[in-house]
């Protein structure tokens, strides 16, 4: 995120038209990747073209289950990355035009990042003892 290129919000409505004008712009599909939080999914999205990325960030809420059309029409990569969605957090991708039906990823959990999340907060360390130098 150092060259300037922030995470852009997007409304899920806003997401397959997003697409649609990134495809006929001449942009490729980057990388999707999610996110739970306590509240809501964050679904986050990069396009690329000549060596610089546009990122946007689209937010689920929890319940109902959470679904975004699948953009793999548009960008047929993408079925990857949602497929990855679906089974790690739950998402539905209405549209998928290939579906593992939630058996793309083997994990020992079903739905493993889909539960509650629970915020820790780290304790303070304590101030590392400096050694003294020895006495001449």
């Amino acid at each position: 995120m150092s060259l300037g290129e922030p995470f852009n919000e997007l409304t899920p409505d806003q997401w397959v038209p997003t697409a649609e004008q990134h495809q006929r712009d001449g942009f490729r599909l980057v990388q999707m990747t999610g996110t739970a939080r306590a509240d809501h999914f964050e679904i986050l999205i990069s396009y690329e073209q000549d060596y610089r990325c546009t990122h946007y960030r689209v937010q689920l809420p929890r319940d109902p289950l959470p679904e975004l059309p699948s953009l793999s029409a548009i960008f047929p990569a993408a079925f990857t990355y949602e497929n990855e969605l679906k089974d790690l957090f739950g998402l539905s991708f209405p549209g998928l035009t290939v579906d593992y039906g939630g058996n793309f990823l083997r994990t020992k959990t079903k739905l493993p990042f889909s539960g509650e999340v629970t915020i820790k907060k780290e304790s303070a360390k304590p101030a590392a003892k400096s050694k003294s130098a020895p006495e001449s």
